[in-house]
């Protein structure tokens, strides 16, 4: 009778375990995957941003001149996509005014260019959120989640 009890204890024991492990070891997963991550991308940036224009460019030539011209900022702000739980780099962009254009409906002066880390690597397909700072991009959007750094490993 005791054998039975412990057929049936043994495994609810270890599925509970499982439970109660499972996010944590996720986290330490993920956080170690960030770091990763973030060595890869501050050593490919430069070449990141160029792969970005030259995507851009192809879908909107237009767009991607304006964006040849705009000065990005120093500062990334990390996220995370909750459908997808892949890493993101968002960048600041702003975008100096013409002192030729005179247009009714002036283009956007800053924007957020996207990075997406999946597969080991940084991704960079043009895409981008027009009017929107990094951190407005990630408060506003449901489908951006902060990652928040370690204090000792941000940079």
């Amino acid at each position: 009778m005791t054998q039975f009890i412990w057929v049936g204890i043994l495994p609810a024991c270890l599925v509970a375990l499982f439970l109660i492990l499972r996010r944590p070891a996720r986290q330490f997963a993920e956080e170690m995957h960030v770091d990763h991550a973030r060595d890869l991308f501050r050593q490919q940036r430069e070449w990141l941003e160029a792969r970005f224009l030259t995507a851009l460019g192809k879908v909107d030539p237009i767009e991607g001149l304006r964006w040849e011209e705009a000065h990005w900022h120093d500062e990334v702000l990390w996220a995370r996509d909750r459908q997808t739980r892949r890493l993101l780099a968002l960048i600041g962009v702003h975008f100096d005014s013409s002192p030729f254009e005179d247009l009714p409906d002036p283009a956007p002066r800053h924007a957020t260019a996207l990075f997406e880390f999946r597969k080991g690597r940084w991704f960079a397909e043009g895409k981008r959120l027009d009017e929107v700072g990094p951190d407005e991009a990630v408060r506003r959007n449901q489908r951006f989640e902060p990652v928040v750094l370690h204090p000792r490993r941000g940079f």
